[in-house]
């Protein structure tokens, strides 16, 4: 363990700083951006023959993430190397899963929802094939009868009759964080509570996204909410219930405790996208703490990983805001530099 511990601080050190992400920021073209990109340790990558350049440079990211995901696996202990797999790939597979279903809502081309996927194998399913070839969300659901996502079976009359995807979401969310929580325990009790500190806000912080978009749409009057959002941490079913009322957002967030109230309070200008950066921030906050308490652990390891997603992140977002001609100054609003 030692000795996979003293390789993650190598790691963490090779990560890209303030310095580097405001070079790539200040990129003048996608051409000038892989050259920059060049310069750092993600060495040359090509963008030969794609037609849609930020879905293929969030694929190069992703890829490049998995692998050193997969670096560490492979270094660590079989336990935790097997947890770690088992966060990202379900994490990843579930990513997967809410892409093709809005993809079949939205009648997007199958080639298009292909190109969309997190670039990995498939993980509780079998294949991503089927699914991509069904003619319609019904139909993608049912292909899910023998797995693990069954769940969703259940949510297709709100969906037939509502025609939202919501209550499906949901219920991958749920089946996420309560898959974690049940393969963390094979950890020992110390190294747990780093992965739900994050697992438990983020799903915090998805059920109160998903309730504001509720109290704009229908089919939430005779709505139970504990059937809705069976998993609830930080933020309880009694302030979900405020949200979808329509109860002042304001007065619900500031009635929060300060680390949900500083990530949720850019709704009030219908800033997601920051939010998601708050959000990042968050877990590298509480990874950076954690880490802290124990250089010599888990959490190392863990922080590690946190750091490489926030930075996996970054790039992504650079790379759909440099193909969008945003500014530099713009960009950066919504990157969170780990090293920093």
């Amino acid at each position: 363990m030692t000795y996979v511990v003293i390789r993650t601080h190598a790691l963490i050190a090779d990560l890209l700083d303030r310095d580097q992400m405001q070079r790539l920021a200040d990129s003048e073209s996608i051409p000038d951006f892989v050259e920059k990109i060049a310069e750092t340790s993600y060495g040359r990558i090509s963008l030969e023959g794609e037609e849609r350049i930020p879905i293929a440079l969030e694929r190069i990211f992703y890829e490049k993430f998995l692998e050193r995901v997969l670096k560490i696996v492979n270094l660590t202990p079989q336990k935790i190397g097997e947890f770690l797999q088992s966060y990202y790939y379900l994490r990843f597979e579930i990513l997967n899963l809410k892409r093709i279903l809005r993809g079949k809502y939205s009648g997007q081309p199958n080639e298009e929802i292909q190109e969309s996927l997190v670039p990995i194998q498939p993980y509780l399913v079998r294949d991503y094939q089927p699914l991509i070839a069904s003619n319609s969300v019904e139909a993608a659901v049912q292909l899910l009868k023998s797995t693990p996502y069954a769940p969703l079976i259940s949510e297709l009359a709100y969906y037939k009759e509502h025609e939202a995807l919501w209550r499906m979401e949901l219920a991958l969310n749920h089946i996420f964080a309560k898959s974690i929580f049940k393969a963390v325990q094979a950890l020992p009790s110390r190294d747990r509570r780093l992965v739900h500190r994050i697992v438990e806000f983020e799903a915090d912080i998805e059920n109160f996204l998903i309730a504001v978009k509720q109290r704009r749409g229908s089919g939430t009057a005779d709505m139970k909410l504990a059937e809705m959002f069976p998993a609830t941490y930080g933020i309880g079913l009694d302030k979900i219930k405020d949200v979808t009322d329509g109860k002042d957002l304001k007065t619900i967030i500031d009635g929060l405790s300060e680390s949900y109230s500083e990530v949720l309070s850019p709704i009030y200008g219908g800033d997601v996208a920051l939010i998601r950066t708050r959000l990042r921030r968050y877990k590298y906050e509480t990874a950076n703490s954690a880490r802290a308490t124990n250089e010599f652990g888990f959490n190392v390891i863990m922080a590690y990983l946190v750091y490489s997603e926030i930075e996996k992140d970054n790039l992504v977002g650079l790379g759909w805001g440099k193909t969008q001609g945003l500014s530099s100054e713009n960009l950066m609003k919504y990157v969170i530099i780990p090293k920093s």
